[in-house]
């Protein structure tokens, strides 16, 4: 799901956390240069240029288009920000590392956070003719890894979490070690390999000095006050009689939504009073021993940001299906009633495992979260999130929807890297198709694909997102991305293409490159200029289609996509053909030898995503 700015903005104390002082060395400050502006000016430039409402100027002093774009958008919302405490990392020469942060007042520390790292991370400066410029921006996961967590989480509802976190890390980057955490937590130790370490903390991120080793421990122990605004429940919500902290929130440490580089192996060993019951998002057991109700859960396979939820009212009942639990945790009144739920996801669960093999893992939860409206919320990790009630599972008017199955979809996939929302929400709404199908029979595809072009124009993503690029999730995947597993589904055929998301799936590297890979090994050819003219544009092919006598020219405007054009032809004699065109260029020619062309119909079968100039 995406977030929205608002211009109604709620206030709350900012922990900005600990910046010790910079020494020599690593972390040294550099002098000022006669002839030019020191670095150390040029930083404090641009932390003022972030505070203020400037984008002319802001963009000046920091050429990077996204940080820039979002810039803009924080100006056009009207958001009050803060700049944090920057730090010079490393200086070697004329070039150096710098640690620049700055903080939304959005009023959820979660999203706050989120949003903060659109910003606050580890830039690259050059000095030329003696004065300093920012270049670039370092991803903190380019060389580093998270390896495992093993986490003890205490929760007072209503009140705080508090979280030991045993980290294994490997540390390969000349800045040390940063990962992104809640701005708000309150650390009271930090070790590395059994020894305190020198560290910033501002904005959301956390940054360790440390020298370059696999398999380091690190330790943190903090707290966190967690939100309870009635107003504001999405991020986090700790109620008197339920509450939650998602992904989003940044509870524990990771990196980002799409990194490879975070997924970790976790144990939790989660302590709460025993009239709470807890879901975690990974597959768990519990135990009540005195005044606590005791959850260990441990991930089946490598995953990344955890959800909580609890509630003093669920039941807990447990399905199972071949070898998946479904574990439903909802109050006596949640609908649908649970063995419906469960009627609907072994039919689900059937129909998927025919066409793409088992799912990854042998747990499913449905957790209902009440301190939200009634649907089908979101997929973390091993969990399904409702609202207050669930909705409907699947329908084919007023538009045709598997809303519940969208979410057991998820169950198939769990990628890392560019283009991973392709791979899980574009991937999961396709799968809606095939589970339709199943239902209401073929002929309800070509609606369900009618709709979804309209989702894409009616979101305005059209020139504004690519599929390659959307990391947080803007929404141009479900609708953009199905459209280009139905397009594949039609080039290659479906039995090719359950084939290569079969092999895919199962072959345990969930990358882009292995999707291509495995696409390519069932077309028999390279699929990834096809695939990338896809994925990397932020729009979808404009067509402008002219006849002359026995020809029809085909003009590709914006960028170029490959693609396969069908055309449905009538000649005068009352004949019809079916001609298939292999888009290659911006500017390609159709001519017919069987007869005059009177009329055509473009892409009659409706399986081409696209729009006419």
């Amino acid at each position: 799901m995406t977030l929205n700015f608002r211009i109604s903005i709620q206030f709350y104390p900012i922990f900005l956390g600990i910046i010790l002082t910079a020494t020599t060395g690593s972390f040294a400050q550099h002098k000022a240069n006669s002839n030019g502006n020191s670095l150390k000016q040029s930083i404090a430039l641009i932390d003022s240029a972030f505070q203020h409402n400037n984008a002319e100027d802001f963009n000046k002093l920091v050429p990077i288009k996204g940080v820039q774009d979002f810039y803009a958008s924080v100006v056009e919302e009207k958001i009050k920000k803060l700049s944090g405490k920057s730090k010079i990392i490393l200086v070697s020469k004329d070039s150096a590392l710098v640690f620049l942060s700055g903080i939304l007042l959005y009023g959820n520390s979660g999203d706050e956070t989120n949003y903060a790292a659109n910003y606050t991370g580890i830039y690259k400066f050059e000095r030329v003719a003696g004065s300093w410029s920012l270049k670039s921006r370092i991803e903190i996961d380019r060389l580093n890894q998270i390896k495992k967590h093993r986490l003890g989480i205490n929760i007072i509802p209503g009140k705080s979490i508090t979280v030991k976190d045993t980290l294994t890390i490997d540390i390969n980057d000349s800045y040390g070690f940063a990962t992104r955490l809640n701005h708000t937590a309150k650390l009271k130790k930090l070790t590395l390999n059994g020894a305190e370490t020198e560290f910033s903390f501002d904005a959301g991120l956390l940054l360790l000095k440390a020298r370059r080793k696999n398999g380091q421990t690190l330790i943190l122990e903090y707290s966190i006050n967690v939100e309870r605004e009635e107003t504001d429940k999405n991020s986090a919500y700790f109620g008197d009689a339920y509450g939650h902290l998602r992904n989003q929130y940044f509870w524990h440490p990771f990196f980002s939504f799409s990194s490879p580089n975070d997924r970790a192996d976790f144990s939790l060993y989660c302590t709460i009073p025993k009239a709470y019951y807890l879901a975690t998002s990974l597959p768990q057991k519990e135990t009540v021993i005195g005044g606590s109700r005791i959850v260990e859960a441990k991930s089946l396979n490598p995953t990344f940001g955890l959800s909580i939820y609890y509630d003093k009212d669920w039941e807990v009942n447990t399905f199972r299906k071949d070898h998946i639990d479904l574990v439903v945790y909802a109050t006596k009144d949640f609908l649908p009633e649970k063995r419906a739920l469960y009627a609907e996801f072994s039919k689900s669960y059937d129909t998927l495992q025919k066409h793409f093999g088992k799912p990854i893992g042998n747990y499913l939860g449905i957790v209902q979260d009440r301190s939200n409206t009634d649907g089908w919320k979101n997929r973390s990790n091993s969990i399904v999130v409702a609202g207050v009630k669930g909705s409907t599972l699947i329908t084919d008017k007023p538009n045709p929807r598997a809303t519940f199955g969208h979410e057991v979809a998820h169950g198939w996939t769990n990628p890392t890297g560019p283009a991973t929302n392709f791979l899980t929400e574009g991937w999961a709404t396709y799968a809606e198709s095939i589970l339709l199908a199943s239902v209401y029979g073929d002929s309800i595809t070509t609606t369900f694909f009618k709709s979804q072009k309209q989702n894409y124009f009616n979101g305005k993503f059209d020139g504004k997102s690519s599929l390659w690029e959307d990391y947080s999730n803007s929404g141009v995947s479900y609708a953009k991305g199905a459209w280009l597993f139905y397009i594949l589904s039609h080039q290659l055929g479906k039995k090719h293409l359950s084939t290569a998301m079969t092999n895919f799936i199962q072959s345990g590297d969930q990358s882009i490159k292995s999707f291509t890979s495995h696409l390519s090994a069932v077309a028999q050819s390279d699929m990834k200029p096809f695939l990338n003219s896809w994925l990397k544009s932020k729009e979808i092919p404009v067509l402008e289609i002219l006849q002359s006598g026995n020809s029809i020219k085909i003009l590709q405007a914006g960028d170029l996509f490959l693609f396969p054009l069908e055309f449905k032809i009538r000649l005068k004699d009352g004949t019809y053909l079916t001609k298939t065109i292999n888009m290659q260029t911006k500017e390609q020619t159709l001519t017919i030898s069987e007869g005059v062309i009177e009329s055509f119909i473009v892409d009659p079968g409706s399986k081409l995503l696209f729009t006419m100039k």
